[in-house]
């Protein structure tokens, strides 16, 4: 199984629009996917409530939960109880990962949405990551939470990997207002100063647009709806989708 987690420390930079539409895309092709949402605003779970199993991510970080791993798309919802796995944060990260580790193989996928404030489940989704995917916008702050991101990655793969690395997919633009001179300065900045860190460079973003908007509302694939902004959005980001399969599709387990 291969396993995208989807993080930045930073909110509001499309993390779960992008988690979401990886998983959709992901079981477009009748492959086994399991969606994880560890965030406690439980947005991704609202988007896909319709793939529910009976188990929610909580419940991941204790005994071994029961999922009928058939093709398609599984969600492990979000909730408020999520808040209370740093309180037993070293049996609460070993459970999750001896969970995520009886599932291997029966799914194909797991696709990971994180909290965009650093705590026990980043680390556990780090500790299980096959690649990172980290989504950023272009305001003045968006480079610190990339860089306590890569610390923490560094920390993790030292601690709890011993040593092994996580495929860094790299930063991907998110939210680019391609009309606005200021957007497009911090996207030159940003690639003067990352360089190989970007994930598509000189030229992969996602825009913002109102389709996006509009499939988490519809909890449907942007693809799907025919509106003609819609269809925009949806050719631009299958191509990041199916270049962020590829690059799964070759990482080691």
């Amino acid at each position: 199984m291969k396993t995208l987690v989807v993080n930045n420390q930073k909110g509001g930079v499309g993390k779960t629009m992008l988690a979401v539409h990886a998983a959709w895309f992901l079981a477009e092709g009748g492959a086994r996917v399991l969606f994880i949402d560890l965030d406690p605003q439980a947005n991704a779970s609202s988007t896909l409530a319709a793939f529910r199993v009976g188990e929610s991510a909580q419940l991941f970080f204790g005994p071994t939960p029961k999922i009928a791993a058939d093709a398609g798309l599984h969600l492990l919802a979000g909730g408020p109880g999520l808040d209370n796995v740093d309180a037993h944060l070293s049996q609460a990260v070993a459970a999750f990962r001896d969970n995520l580790a009886g599932l291997a193989g029966g799914f194909d996928y797991a696709v990971l949405d994180t909290p965009p404030t650093w705590s026990g489940r980043n680390y556990a989704a780090l500790m299980v990551a096959t690649s990172l995917l980290a989504p950023i916008d272009l305001e003045t702050y968006a480079l610190q939470g990339v860089k306590q991101l890569l610390a923490q990655k560094a920390t993790v793969e030292r601690v709890a990997r011993q040593g092994r690395p996580i495929d860094f997919m790299g930063l991907l633009p998110s939210r680019f207002q391609s009309q606005s001179p200021r957007q497009r300065e911090s996207l030159a900045t940003l690639l003067r100063q990352e360089g190989l860190r970007i994930m598509f460079p000189g030229y992969g973003v996602v825009t913002q647009r109102q389709g996006y908007a509009e499939a988490l509302d519809l909890r449907a694939p942007v693809w799907t709806i025919r509106k003609t902004a819609a269809q925009e959005a949806g050719r631009e980001i299958r191509k990041v989708l199916a270049t962020i399969k590829a690059r799964l599709d070759t990482v080691p387990a």
